[in-house]
């Protein structure tokens, strides 16, 4: 099926290769054969949400709830959103949300970082319980990716581009 092979490069763009930009121009051409293909949408929206646009992304997850509440993603990327806006308690309300609708590796080691970076001990339960979804996968994100400290954290110039294009 051709949008099905369309989802798997659009993905590919965007998680493997970093070409955010392009992956978004193919969920738009998903979208113009499909207006209602769930992927290309989530995939747009994690797009626009690392490239800064807040505006473009935040109506994408507010659709795909309307559309498909039980589904745990838009969630997940609203969760994300809002913690990195500073809305700490809606950012931890909907990823234990998307948490309840499917408990996953990408949810669960998320809400573990939420939880650690807001001074909450019971994060080793969930680093835990990632690490039984997939431990190497958590040994990874554990030495590549947790944020220790937060204050030790420097912005990269784009994300500092795209905080200036933001305000």
């Amino acid at each position: 099926n051709n949008i099905s092979e369309m989802l798997d490069e659009a993905r590919f763009l965007k998680n493997e290769l970093g070409e955010t930009k392009k992956a978004i121009k193919l969920c738009d051409k998903i979208l113009n054969i499909d207006t209602n293909n769930r992927d290309a949408m989530l995939i747009k929206a994690g797009g626009l949400k690392e490239l800064g646009e807040a505006e473009r992304f935040l109506s994408l997850p507010k659709e795909i709830i309307e559309k498909w509440p039980e589904h745990w993603e838009a969630y997940y990327l609203l969760s994300l959103f809002s913690f990195a806006v500073n809305e700490d308690d809606k950012a931890l309300e909907l990823m234990l949300k998307s948490i309840c609708l499917e408990e996953n590796f990408n949810n669960i080691i998320s809400y573990g970082q939420m939880l650690y970076l807001t001074g909450d001990h019971t994060y080793l339960e969930y680093v835990d319980k990632a690490k039984k979804i997939d431990i190497k996968r958590a040994k990874n994100f554990m030495k590549n990716h947790w944020i220790w400290d937060e204050g030790s954290v420097q912005p990269t110039i784009m994300e500092k581009l795209n905080a200036l294009n933001f305000i």
